[in-house]
């Protein structure tokens, strides 16, 4: 990987714990979830979340300037699909979703253990290289990288 791609680090969680992080609600996992987020500088986003408001946004200003509003809103009406990313969060920097790698690493590596013990079903260092990313398919027409796009 090169180092002009950004990086970002990506969560799951079981029903609960999703539950509790996204109603503020307290829980053990919660806690220690928010409160190594927050010693980064970051805070915990689920993505099913991120994505209703970007359709939201897009509805109130016009989906014609937002090239993944399609894609997105049948993304989050999807059962199955709502109820996995119910279940993932990244971790944002301010508003950005993707950051540098030296952070990245940092949190990954205090994710592991938690990983390892059951407190978080999975964790994992995503890049925003393009072809190491899904990407709308085809039939959406669509050429934009999702990172470029959820990135503010």
């Amino acid at each position: 990987m090169s180092d002009q791609w950004l990086y970002q680090i990506r969560i799951r969680v079981d029903e609960e714990t999703s539950s509790n992080l996204r109603h503020n609600k307290s829980s053990s996992a919660a806690k220690l979830l928010n409160s190594l987020a927050e010693k980064h500088g970051t805070q915990l986003v689920c993505t099913y979340d991120a994505f209703v408001g970007y359709c939201n946004e897009a509805e109130k200003n016009g989906v014609e300037d937002y090239p993944l509003y399609n894609w997105t809103k049948q993304t989050i009406e999807n059962p199955e699909k709502k109820e996995k990313h119910l279940k993932s969060f990244a971790f944002y920097r301010n508003n950005d979703q993707v950051y540098e790698k030296v952070l990245a690493d940092k949190i990954y590596s205090q994710l592991l253990p938690l990983a390892e013990n059951g407190t978080i079903d999975e964790v994992k260092l995503i890049d925003s290289n393009p072809a190491n990313n899904p990407q709308p398919p085809s039939s959406y027409h669509c050429e934009t990288n999702i990172f470029s796009v959820f990135h503010t």
